[in-house]
């Protein structure tokens, strides 16, 4: 791994990292300090007022009257998808199709670094930052529970649905590489590393409104991440990591051999 490039990684793109830490951590605080064990039920009724496809489709229609549970579909159903997503497609474009747009690749590949260990540094930055991003709100969210809520919210199954949001998070970060090392421009790197994960959003939510397109679920690897399931515990959480993991490991490991290999236009 390059030092020096990891470095200049966190200089370029620092603005992003705050952005997205500081909506999920906005969204995090405000969520914990809306709940009230005591009004939980009334909560429930005002959800009950929206249209049904709409709560569905956000994944709010089964909040529940505990914490674990209540944090679990209003955070994980929806907006720790999304706000990790845009990161991952923002910084995995910029990680190699823009330096291979821009010309400035040209000056990485004249240093004592190959291209497998650049292409592999920009791989671990994209991982650790992401990671980074959840590791914030996992734990300013553990510090406000216990302070507000002593002993109510379920470690365990808490940090094992951030396990998995974070693998599921890691395939979608891999998609984006993949393309950013396949692609030339930043056109076309953009546009595919966007679109497959957007229409993963919106099958997932589709797929929520109404039962006769629960089919679509099928299509999205966000379904996986079932709150509900993965907070009852037993062996499918054990699985679905086991699947994420390896799928994230294949499309890493594929796009940068084919980074090593093909011919760039520098």
């Amino acid at each position: 791994m390059s030092k020096v490039l990891f470095k200049v990684n966190i200089k370029a793109n620092w603005p992003i990292f705050l952005f997205v830490t500081c909506m999920l951590l906005m969204y995090t605080v405000v969520s914990i300090y809306m709940f009230d064990p005591a009004n939980a039920e009334t909560m429930q009724a005002m959800l009950g007022v929206m249209p049904e496809g709409m709560v569905k489709a956000f994944g709010f229609d089964g909040l529940g009257t505990e914490l674990t549970g209540y944090l679990g579909n209003y955070l994980y159903g929806f907006i720790f998808l999304v706000f990790p997503m845009i990161y991952t497609v923002l910084i995995s474009n910029k990680l190699i199709a823009k330096h291979v747009d821009s010309g400035s690749m040209t000056y990485l590949l004249t240093t004592p670094y190959s291209r497998i260990i650049i292409a592999r540094t920009q791989a671990i930055f994209l991982v650790t930052t992401t990671l980074l991003i959840l590791l914030i709100n996992v734990l300013v969210g553990l510090i406000i529970c216990e302070l507000k809520f002593s002993g109510m919210l379920e470690i365990g199954p808490y940090l094992g649905l951030n396990v998995i949001t974070y693998l599921c998070i890691l395939v979608i970060s891999s998609m984006g590489f993949f393309f950013s090392c396949l692609f030339n421009d930043t056109k076309n790197s953009l546009a595919f590393g966007t679109a497959i994960p957007v229409i993963f959003v919106v099958l997932k939510m589709i797929s929520g409104i109404s039962e006769k397109l629960d089919i679509l679920k099928y299509f999205t690897v966000y379904s996986l991440v079932d709150v509900d399931r993965i907070l009852e515990g037993g062996s499918y959480s054990i699985i679905v990591s086991f699947v994420l993991l390896i799928a994230t490991l294949i499309i890493y490991t594929a796009s940068i051999k084919m980074f090593d290999k093909r011919s760039l236009t520098i």
